[in-house]
């Protein structure tokens, strides 16, 4: 990391939550870590709550309008990128993660090998994550999905379903 990112990372949380509600009309706690960078966008109406981390790694994340990231949650790019279209609600303790290390040669330490491909992670409009739940690299969360508390989600998973377990199994639809 670089003087420069670490610099603006260091930036006291009243700071970030006034830029950030400058910038978009976005409501951040002062006590959210919000890594201050061009490739992390709040639309107008999204809250973030205390004690909320949201970084990049390479990648972009973009919230839409009117979403919720509550407190504990995580959010972090590697190279892929995160998007969050509208109306989201995300309950605390929930990791996403956008990118991941390459682990499958033994002769190198993991710290040492490259990023992997970057796969991302699309939430779309009107999704429900529960608690305790991952969202993993590589999952498309169609419009209107609810995902059940402690799941873990990899794939793509079809509009309207709901989806609970560890990995994520579509156990039903809203009506």
């Amino acid at each position: 990391m670089s003087a420069r990112t670490l610099q603006r990372y260091a930036v006291p949380g009243f700071f970030a939550s006034i830029y950030h509600y400058l910038r978009s009309r976005a409501l951040v706690s002062p006590s959210a870590k919000i890594q201050l960078s061009s490739r992390i966008t709040f639309a107008e109406g999204t809250v973030v709550k205390a004690f909320a981390v949201v970084q990049s790694s390479g990648g972009q994340v973009r919230f839409g309008r009117n979403c919720a990231l509550s407190s504990f949650d995580h959010i972090s790019t590697g190279a892929g990128d995160v998007i969050i279209g509208n109306h989201v609600r995300i309950a605390p303790n929930c990791t996403i993660v956008g990118g991941t290390k390459e682990v499958r040669r033994r002769e190198s330490l993991i710290v040492a090998q490259p990023e992997a491909e970057p796969r991302g992670v699309v939430i779309e409009d009107d999704v429900l994550i529960g608690a305790n739940s991952v969202i993993l690299p590589g999952t498309h969360l169609h419009r209107g999905v609810v995902v059940g508390a402690g799941s873990v989600v990899q794939g793509e998973v079809e509009e309207y379903a709901i989806v609970a377990g560890a990995p994520a199994r579509v156990i039903n639809h809203r009506e």
